[in-house]
């Protein structure tokens, strides 16, 4: 608990967890997957009722479903899984009743409008963060084929905002598009709801018109359409890097994990990959200018300016650091305006009085909780 507690209070002085907290705050409300874990959430925690439950999720072996990858010997491996797996004693009954298609799903709802926020922390080297957030659903009708679909968009857009943000206007060193599809319960006949976000970092003093330049690029997607050489780009950098997962146990394992939590896993896991396979394939056959703009149409807000969040994580300016400013300025400036510097200099003093009494009180109030 001592070292939960410790780590708990590191990531209280994270700026960035400040800022992920926020985001997550206002696309997911209070919901309890998405809420942080605070030092009086701790307190309440019964450790021995805690490892109570995590031994009973692992009790019971017939619940298990192991998935091995690699260049493997089954003649040596097999003995070994024997071994360490096949000696955990079957309980008499099962202990975890758990049925896919009865789980709920997490109570959370987008905001319906736009909100924009920025997130001030102190900062040992200043940056500023900016994270862009669309609300998306996925009808059931056709699951397979529009998780694909997200997939291509999500690199479309992260292609396209790179050329204006970095190649055209030279703010940004990367720009990196995420897909959040967990938000549903993991039945077989529900819809998927999630987001979609694109963050990047770049100059505080820049960073609500780099947002505007993004806005106005998604919409141009939606309204115009890619073009050929944009879809084909897309494709071949999807078709590389699918070659080259083939070569590695990582991809194969999450295509395994993936079939296996997939909506149309029924039992074998070898029908669900193929079914996850041949909507890959029927996207890809399928993508072309007009297909892609319809699906950035469809799965995003259209358009995309009505219903989206935005966070920025600023640096806060130290009171320290701005009473250095002015006293450089008067040394600067040494015999002229000096009484308007001078009260500058007593504005900061006093407000360097107010925040230190404002921070002691705060740490007051959390050792009060």
């Amino acid at each position: 608990m001592q070292m939960a507690e410790e780590a708990v209070c590191a990531q209280d002085r994270d700026p960035y967890t400040a800022f992920e907290n926020r985001v997550n705050e206002l696309n997911y409300g209070n919901s309890y997957f998405f809420r942080p874990i605070t030092k009086s959430d701790l307190q309440k925690v019964d450790p021995l009722k805690a490892c109570e439950y995590f031994i009973k999720c692992f009790k019971d072996p017939s619940t298990f479903t192991v998935v091995i990858v690699g260049n493997i010997d089954p003649t040596i491996a097999l003995p070994l899984i024997l071994q360490y797996l096949g000696g955990i004693p079957k309980p008499h009954e099962p202990i975890m009743h758990l049925n896919r298609d009865e789980l709920k799903g997490l109570p959370f709802t987008f905001p319906k409008t736009i909100f924009r926020e920025v997130v001030r922390s102190p900062m040992v080297e200043e940056q500023c963060l900016v994270q862009l957030c669309f609300p998306v659903e996925l009808k059931n009708g056709t699951m397979v084929e529009e998780i694909h679909f997200v997939g291509f968009l999500s690199k479309l857009l992260e292609t396209k905002i790179m050329q204006v943000l970095r190649f055209k206007h030279g703010q940004v060193y990367s720009v990196t598009v995420s897909v959040f599809l967990g938000g549903n319960k993991p039945s077989r006949t529900c819809n998927v709801r999630g987001d979609i976000s694109i963050s990047f970092s770049c100059d505080p003093e820049i960073s609500s018109k780099l947002v505007d330049l993004t806005l106005d690029e998604m919409l141009r997607l939606q309204e115009e359409g890619p073009t050929d050489h944009d879809v084909s780009t897309i494709l071949e950098i999807e078709q590389r890097a699918h070659e080259n997962g083939l070569q590695e146990n990582y991809y194969w394992l999450d295509m395994i994990l993936d079939s296996y939590q997939s909506r149309a896993y029924s039992g074998d896991v070898g029908i669900s990959f193929e079914i996850q396979d041949k909507g890959r394939s029927k996207v890809r056959s399928s993508l072309n200018p007009s297909t892609a703009q319809l699906a950035l149409q469809r799965i995003l807000p259209f358009p995309c300016t009505k219903q989206y969040t935005v966070v920025i994580l600023m640096p806060k300016s130290s009171p320290f650091k701005l009473l250095k400013s002015v006293f450089q300025l008067m040394r600067i400036s040494h015999g002229r305006d000096a009484k308007i510097l001078a009260g500058i200099a007593g504005l900061v003093v006093l407000a360097l009085s107010l925040w230190r009494h404002s921070r002691s009180a705060n740490l007051h109030s959390r050792d009060m909780s």
